[in-house]
C-alpha cells in the first residue's frame, strides 16, 4: 500500500495522518478474538493501571501470538512507513493499549520520541507510529488527540523533571506525567490547536515520533482498544538501551510484509 503525494504532505505539514477504515471487519474480528486471552495473561509484559487491576498495556503480544505477529509485518502499516522513512524498518516497539471502559486513566501529553531518546539511546526521530483501532473510536471513550504541526522543532527538551517509574510492571497513570510545564503545552496548543481522530474499528493513525499527543480517561461503558506498532528506521536502530527488551526491540532485522490478506487467510 502507497501513501498517495496528498497523504505525503498532510503527513509532513500535521505530523499524523488518519485513514478510517483501513481494516476491514472480518480483520478486526479476528484480532479482537485473541484478546481476553492476551489480556489475561499476567508476566512483566502486561502494565496495570492506577489501583485497579484493569490492563494499561500488553507488550510485545507479537511474540506469542501469530496474528499479532502477522499484524506487525502487514503491508497496509509496513508499506506506508517505509514510504515515509524512506528506507527499511523494524519494530521498535509493539503493544495493545486497552484503555478500559470505566478504567482506562489518562495518557499525559508527550512525544514518544523524547523516551526512545532518553531510556534506549534512539539517535534520530526516523520512526513513525501505527496505531490501529481495536474498537470504535468517540469522543467519549478515550480518544487520542494530538497537538497539529508539533513535530516540526523535533524533540522537545522537558521544562521540570518527572520520576521514570521504576515497576514497569504497575505503571500507574499517575506515575508519569507530562514532561512539559503547562505554559508551554498552553503555547502550543493556542497556536495549533488540538485534533482528535475519530471512527470505526479498524481506522489507523500514523504519527511522527516528535507529535506531541495524548488521550484523557475513559469514563464510558465502551472500550477503546488500539494497537500500536512503532516502525524505526533500520540505520537508526537504538544503541544504549536501559529498559527490558519486550520494552524497546533489539532485533533490528527489517521487516518482512505479509501478503495483504494475512491476517484472514486461513
Amino acid at each position: 500500500m502507497k501513501l498517495t503525494s496528498d497523504q505525503l504532505r498532510q503527513f509532513t505539514a500535521d505530523g499524523f495522518l488518519f485513514m478510517p477504515g483501513l481494516f476491514h471487519s472480518d480483520e478486526i474480528a479476528a484480532l479482537k478474538a485473541r484478546l481476553p486471552a492476551l489480556l489475561g495473561q499476567d508476566g512483566p509484559e502486561t502494565l496495570r493501571e492506577r489501583g485497579s487491576d484493569a490492563v494499561r498495556s500488553l507488550i510485545a503480544p507479537h511474540l506469542r501470538d501469530d496474528i499479532y505477529r502477522r499484524l506487525s509485518q502487514h503491508p497496509r502499516l509496513v508499506e506506508p512507513a517505509r514510504q515515509i522513512l524512506g528506507g527499511e524498518v523494524y519494530p521498535h516497539q509493539f503493544k495493545i493499549n486497552a484503555k478500559e471502559a470505566q478504567d482506562g486513566e489518562i495518557w499525559h501529553w508527550h512525544q514518544d520520541y523524547r523516551t526512545w531518546y532518553e531510556d534506549d539511546g534512539m539517535p534520530e526521530p526516523e520512526v513513525i507510529t501505527a496505531a490501529v483501532f481495536l474498537d470504535e473510536v468517540t469522543e467519549f471513550n478515550g480518544p487520542m488527540m494530538f497537538i497539529p504541526g508539533s513535530h516540526v522543532d523535533g524533540r522537545i527538551d522537558s521544562d521540570q523533571g518527572f520520576e521514570r517509574v521504576p515497576d514497569y510492571g504497575r505503571l500507574s497513570a499517575d506515575a508519569i506525567g507530562s514532561p512539559y510545564c503547562k505554559e508551554t503545552l498552553n503555547a502550543m496548543i493556542r497556536d495549533k490547536g488540538i485534533v482528535a481522530p475519530k471512527g470505526p474499528a479498524g481506522s489507523t493513525i500514523f504519527f511522527d515520533g516528535c507529535t506531541v499527543h495524548g488521550s484523557v480517561p475513559n469514563m464510558s461503558p465502551w472500550d477503546r482498544a488500539m494497537v500500536f506498532s512503532s516502525l524505526n528506521r533500520v540505520e537508526n536502530h537504538i544503541r544504549k538501551p536501559t529498559r527490558p527488551d519486550f520494552l524497546a526491540l533489539q532485533d533490528f532485522t527489517p521487516l518482512v510484509s505479509l501478503s495483504d490478506d494475512c491476517l484472514t487467510a486461513v
